[in-house]
């Protein structure tokens, strides 16, 4: 397994976990749709890192399997996201 691999899938997992919990941290005070919208993409970053993860040191065969999952899981964060940013004002 390489090292590089390894930090790199580790460090999106712990920044989207620390991201995850200040994006809702900052929903529950202010209960917009848009900063919901941005936790649910980071919530979504995490699993995404948790998978590459059970992939890399569990089950490394998955790989080809994965490639489509993360494809989608890519997707739904990108809508999200935009999602968060074509929301009105002050919902």
């Amino acid at each position: 397994m390489p090292v590089l691999e390894n930090l790199a899938t580790a460090a999106m997992t712990v920044t989207a976990a620390a991201l995850s919990v200040i994006a809702f941290m900052a929903w529950h005070y202010s209960r917009s749709h848009k900063v919901l919208l941005l936790a649910t993409g980071f919530l979504l970053f995490l699993v995404k890192g948790i998978m590459l993860s059970i992939g890399l040191f569990v089950v490394t065969a998955w790989g080809d399997r994965f490639l489509g999952i993360s494809v989608v899981i890519d997707l739904l964060i990108l809508l999200l996201f935009y999602g968060a940013v074509l929301q009105r004002a002050g919902t």
